[in-house]
């Protein structure tokens, strides 16, 4: 019996979208990727957890994703199944004090989404999201942020679903977080948070949000299909300008190129395929080597099948 067979026999009642057999290039920022046996929408929690239950059970591989940014997949086809937490977009405030207030959000939940309701509602400390792609969930994952902060000075509790389907709740801190990931998630998946917030002038907060986006619009090849920054920035330095002094802006492989607009962006510019993303990223992190004794460190999340 194949997966879908199994799955439409142990998951009857499964309400979420199913796309079986499908290409990983219509769900990623990259455009790129191979097939995969399917693409799952579970439509609430139960839902995820009967899934997990039953994947486990069977033995079949799955990741995890939301919007499909920082994240490569390989030109292979996966042996398994995507699971997609666009469902999750849950947005709740808790508890309130007169200076802050703790605020639940649903892993699938856009981050812009979440700054701007943020702002509307004068809550502060989210400022660092402003222009970051992506879901809540892959952010917390990734300890996603700017100059301005990240995840770990705000996320102050987890939900978290285990690979067998069981529920478990973790209250976090800043050493629970490292630059560019987390201590929490390795053999879980998060499907929501609790986020502390301020008081905070509205009008403060949007001048430094459209500040930081308008910076970003000029520097960062937003209108290209990327997959967000490729490198994580080494210590004391940023990717994209060891990558630039190395000569490296323009480089191209195949249908991808380092973006002439920002180098720590890698661009498909004409039907890519991961492969060539993948040697592109071989061939800078060997330049860099070579040239500046440095050695990066993908931030984009590589899957194989």
């Amino acid at each position: 019996m194949n997966v879908k067979d199994l799955f439409e026999k142990k998951v009857p009642h499964f309400s979420g979208k199913s796309l079986w057999d499908e290409s990983m290039q219509n769900h990623t920022s990259l455009k790129v990727g191979g097939w995969v046996q399917a693409v799952l929408y579970p439509a609430h929690e139960l839902e995820l957890e009967q899934l997990l239950t039953f994947l486990h059970a069977y033995k079949i591989p799955f990741y995890v994703f939301g919007d499909g940014s920082n994240v490569l997949f390989m030109d292979e086809r996966f042996e398994g199944v995507v699971i997609n937490v666009n469902a999750f977009q849950q947005l709740s405030v808790e508890r309130t004090s007169r200076e802050s207030a703790i605020v639940f959000v649903g892993a699938g939940l856009s981050k812009q989404k979440l700054l701007f309701w943020a702002i509307q509602h004068g809550w502060g400390g989210l400022e660092f999201l402003a222009g970051i792609p992506g879901q809540v969930g892959g952010g917390i994952y990734m300890n996603a942020g700017t100059h301005l902060g990240d995840f770990s000075r705000v996320v102050k509790k987890v939900y978290l679903i285990t690979k067998k389907g069981e529920k478990l709740e973790r209250e976090v801190s800043e050493k629970d977080f490292c630059y560019r990931g987390q201590h929490f998630c390795k053999d879980h998946i998060l499907i929501g948070a609790d986020l502390q917030v301020v008081h905070r002038d509205p009008a403060v907060m949007q001048t430094v949000v459209s500040e930081m986006i308008q910076e970003r619009k000029r520097i960062q090849p937003l209108k290209a299909a990327t997959c967000g920054s490729t490198f994580k920035n080494p210590n004391g330095n940023y990717a994209g300008k060891i990558i630039e002094a190395c000569g490296l802006k323009g480089l191209t492989i195949g249908g991808a190129m380092i973006s002439k607009k920002h180098a720590n962006f890698i661009e498909n510019i004409n039907h890519a395929r991961a492969a060539d993303v993948f040697q592109l990223m071989n061939e800078v992190k060997n330049a860099v080597r070579q040239q500046m004794n440095v050695e990066l460190q993908e931030e984009v999340m590589v899957v194989r099948s």
